[in-house]
């Protein structure tokens, strides 16, 4: 019997005009995926262990379990593969937690099989963990938990991912109000998005986006908080984030480079320039804010992740 775990991190998808497209991975929390394989006559998977998360336990429903068997089944790997899943990264808050068992998922099934899998490949076969969670595969979530740091995501019939490295003294706040969620949260944030979009609209998106770009190639957190306004899919979902408008305010007072919706919401990221700004008092502000409105919060300050990693095995 082989054994072998992989760490994958969150991550904050739609980051500003990016949406569908930006991603960047978290330095925590993450999610543990251990996977053990034996000969078999045919494909199956288990799920023996979930720690830390109420999902489910069936491999054909569970985000992990989904990326194990479609990977065993459409490589012909004659394997039963026993799965266990440690959840670090909160479920339905924006933060990528059913990409994160996902990409976990199909880096542990490439090492452990010796499949030689590009990332774009593994990303694919992420995007079906995700399809099936959340509804549809949001491929920008599963590329940052896999490849880290920052990404851009080409859809298509493949999805084809670019990493590009976060500024050094970049911070990351994250915020998350103490909200109700609508049932399956992602895909009502999905159903609420205008149909149409304005050639204003379009043109400032554009232009914010490639300056967010920018700005990473540069290694410039000022010029990519600059990009992060998004005048399109932030002014359809902030009124399902009590007191955005008051928190990314003092946030921005606060020394925040940029505040955005992070993937669905209701968590906001900021992102801070450490050499000019203390995180944790941008992180206070955030918190401050949204008492005001009278919504209790939880925060954190963190760093950008390096993507999936294998921490075991044997």
């Amino acid at each position: 019997m082989k054994k072998l775990a992989v760490e994958a991190p969150a991550s904050s998808a739609n980051l500003g005009p990016g949406f569908d497209v930006f991603a960047l991975a978290l330095a925590s929390p993450s999610d543990v995926v251990t996977l053990r394989a034996e000969k078999s006559t045919k494909p199956s998977v288990r799920i023996s262990r979930v720690a830390g998360a109420a999902v489910p336990m069936s491999a054909r429903k569970n985000s992990a379990g989904i990326v194990c068997l479609a990977i065993a089944e459409e490589e012909g790997l004659h394997a039963s593969i026993e799965v266990e899943i440690t959840k670090g990264v909160p479920a339905g808050v924006g933060m990528g937690s059913s990409g994160a068992s996902a990409a976990a998922a199909a880096v542990s099934m490439n090492l452990l099989f010796d499949m030689n899998m590009s990332s774009d490949e593994l990303i694919f076969y992420a995007g079906k963990g995700e399809k099936a969670a959340s509804g549809t595969a949001h491929y920008d979530n599963v590329s940052a938990s896999i490849l880290g740091g920052f990404v851009v995501v080409v859809d298509g019939d493949r999805p084809k991912a670019t990493r590009l490295d976060a500024p050094e003294k970049m911070s990351l706040c994250l915020v998350t109000p103490v909200v109700e969620l609508p049932d399956r949260k992602t895909e009502y944030a999905r159903s609420i998005l205008p149909k149409a979009v304005g050639l204003e609209t379009l043109v400032s998106n554009t232009a914010n986006a490639s300056l967010m770009v920018s700005g990473f190639a540069l290694g410039d957190t000022c010029l990519i908080g600059r990009g992060m306004n998004d005048r399109l899919i932030e002014a359809a979902r902030k009124r399902l984030i009590p007191g955005f408008d008051c928190v990314k305010e003092l946030a921005l007072d606060a020394g925040a480079a940029g505040v955005c919706i992070s993937g669905a919401g209701p968590s906001l990221l900021a992102i801070v320039d450490r050499s000019k700004s203390r995180p944790v008092r941008v992180l206070d502000a955030m918190i401050s804010g949204f008492k005001k409105g009278g919504v209790e919060a939880r925060g954190f300050v963190t760093s950008v992740g390096e993507g999936a990693r294998e921490i075991a095995s044997s």
